[in-house]
């Protein structure tokens, strides 16, 4: 079964150094602990990640299509981009924008680990079991590409 988790206006984007097409990679969801309009903060442990697509559900994706979805969205915890990059994880996907390219952003996204940001129904997979592709819709060079987000549950 195919799981599309893109925005049909095409605003699912990915960013980061090297970004290209990732297809079959396994995945897990990992819901945020703690406040939405907080930090991001999941629990793993480093060798449940290693190699993955760590996609992070904070429930943000329900403001979509409102003003509310671009004001004050959650963010990466500093602690987390830590350990995202000491985990060696593949490539991260967040169900909120990843509006301001913070210090810490910009770690996690030099580091190797591409964000694939804007998913939505992130809560309707399973959270492990599955696997995660983000196909480019255009092949430039470019560090930010739009997307096509989907899981497939065998």
């Amino acid at each position: 079964m195919l799981v599309d988790l893109g925005h049909s206006e095409g605003k699912t984007i990915a960013a980061g150094t090297g970004v290209s097409s990732f297809s079959g990679l396994r995945g897990m969801v990992c819901e945020s602990v703690g406040p939405v309009t907080h930090e991001v903060s999941v629990p793993f442990h480093d060798s449940q990640v290693r190699g993955i697509a760590l996609l992070i559900q904070t429930g943000w994706d329900k403001f979509w299509g409102t003003d509310a979805y671009w004001d004050a969205p959650p963010f990466l915890a500093d602690h987390l981009i830590f350990r995202m990059l000491r985990s060696t994880v593949k490539v991260v996907g967040v169900d909120f924008p990843v509006t301001e390219r913070s210090s810490a952003t910009q770690l996690v996204m030099t580091g190797q680990i591409p964000i694939v940001e804007n998913l939505r129904g992130l809560s309707a997979l399973p959270r492990i079991g599955f696997h995660f592709s983000a196909i480019s819709a255009d092949e430039s060079a470019a560090e930010i590409r739009v997307v096509h987000a989907f899981a497939e549950i065998p």
